[in-house]
């Protein structure tokens, strides 16, 4: 038999190091602070009074609205109304050219929902300043001729959050349409959506954004709703999949490799199979924060020491490895105990007797939780609230489970081998999906293509150790 020898040993920790240079490009990516708030309405804002001050302008705001108007083709008519005082109201009354100047200037100073308005005119009605400007894009029919206004929840390649700066802001679907959806700090009026807000008051439209209007307030109306919002956080997050390519590969190559040589895996003692495994993982985690911290880190020892101890520990919270390892690991080892458990009940039964109970308590159930995960999937591509971030924690921990199973079905030859193989390979889709930053929470930063590998090599650690006892479970099953 074919045994692991010193040199396999070391091409093992220098290709695990090779790893970890390779992780510094993502692990590491410096966090930066969250960008101010965009005014909703930037006109009704403190920037439209610097920007008349830049001009040599004195005015100040009294009272403020806007109402957006959506119409068949998605586009959104705006109008905001801003009462001004100030003895620079007259010259903006009388010069058009000096006012359109200054109101441009508030969208070109940025931190504005809307940053390109088209067709922007200002008109003056006494001390009352008009803007009206169109955006196209707010929104987009869905199936059961619903419109969704998904504008502030996902806009331009980013998430943004806002402040209303306007008094009231009110939201009118195309004619014919009722509200069926509008985030939860917002009032409902039939045709109406209406927001109460103030300079102090900041992400009013909520973590939910979406505005859905309808035909009618039915039924198949409210799951139109439903379905459209979904359709539209999935292809969202669809745009990550990119993520989904390096952990999909390094699982196929693991699937295959072991059941290329889980035979010559599984004759080691469980002291080499735990140092074969562990020591190249370990090896990746330290060569990655090792070369983190020293890429650009100068000062005192201590203060390197802390950085190193901070990168190790964020390659395991900051990438999907932590639920893996600390829920994956301890519930692999009671699968393992559990197998052996049944084989030692029965080893005075028959040979069908204990394959029927490996049968019924460790893979089926196993095979259960397998699809469970993936009829769900389609509930967690669409981001529901909450949900879809205890579906990806889940799913972070579930593939840990599957090597056992596959390492006896296997043996066997039985179908469920294609369902186990599948789920391992397919592991980090529903993870991305779940996980994408397009929802309120991600517990995985920056969903990059590199960005999933720690937790690929601590659930492939995690799987060769289980798998080996797998293929040692059926061999002297049948011994």
């Amino acid at each position: 038999m074919t045994r692991f020898d010193r040199h396999t040993g070391f091409r093992a920790v220098f290709i695990a190091v090779l790893v970890g240079v390779i992780l510094l490009s993502t692990v590491g990516s410096p966090v930066s602070a969250r960008p101010p708030p965009h005014a909703v309405c930037g006109v009704c804002s403190d920037t439209l009074v610097d920007a008349a001050a830049d001009n040599d302008i004195a005015i100040s705001m009294a009272e403020s609205s806007l109402t957006i108007e959506i119409d068949e083709s998605g586009t959104g008519h705006w109008t905001a109304r801003v009462s001004l005082t100030g003895t620079g109201v007259e010259t903006l009354r009388e010069n058009q050219s000096l006012r359109d100047h200054v109101v441009q200037r508030v969208f070109d100073r940025g931190y504005v929902a809307v940053e390109e308005p088209q067709s922007l005119t200002t008109s003056m009605n006494g001390s009352t300043l008009t803007v009206e400007y169109d955006v196209p894009g707010m929104a987009h029919q869905s199936a059961g001729g619903v419109y969704v206004v998904d504008f502030f929840y996902w806009h331009g390649g980013e998430a943004r959050w806002f402040y209303l700066a306007a008094d009231s802001m009110t939201m009118r679907g195309p004619p014919g349409t009722v509200v069926s959806h509008a985030p939860t700090d917002a009032a409902i009026a039939d045709e109406a959506v209406t927001w109460e807000g103030s300079d102090q008051q900041y992400d009013p439209l909520g973590g939910r954004s979406h505005v859905v209007f309808a035909p009618n307030n039915g039924i198949i109306s409210g799951a139109a709703t439903s379905f459209g919002i979904g359709v539209d956080v999935a292809q969202l997050k669809a745009q990550d999949l990119a993520a989904v390519g390096v952990p999909l590969v390094l699982l196929t190559g693991v699937v295959a490799l072991l059941g290329r040589f889980g035979h010559r895996l599984a004759a080691l003692s469980r002291s080499r199979r735990i140092a074969l495994v562990v020591g190249p993982l370990v090896a990746v985690g330290v060569a990655a924060a090792t070369v983190e911290t020293l890429v650009g880190v100068s000062g005192p020892l201590f203060e390197q020491l802390g950085d190193f101890l901070f990168y190790l520990v964020y390659v395991i919270a900051a990438t999907g490895a932590a639920p893996a390892l600390v829920l994956g690991g301890p519930l692999v080892l009671g699968q393992i105990v559990l197998a052996r458990r049944l084989l030692n009940t029965g080893t005075a039964a028959t040979e069908a007797g204990t394959n029927e109970a490996v049968t019924r308590l460790l893979l089926w159930p196993t095979a259960a939780v397998l699809a469970g995960q993936w009829l769900l999937f389609p509930v967690a591509a669409a981001g529901a609230a909450g949900y879809d971030t205890t579906y990806g924690l889940v799913s972070l921990v579930l593939p840990t489970l599957y090597f056992l199973p596959l390492a006896v079905t296997r043996q066997r030859e039985t179908p469920l081998t294609i369902g186990f193989i599948a789920g391992l390979v397919l592991a980090p889709v529903p993870i991305v999906f779940a996980l994408a930053p397009h929802t309120g929470m991600a517990l995985v930063n920056r969903s990059l293509a590199l960005l999933y590998v720690p937790w690929t090599l601590v659930v492939a650690a995690i799987g060769i150790i289980a798998y080996a006892s797998g293929h040692r479970l059926v061999v002297i099953e049948n011994g």
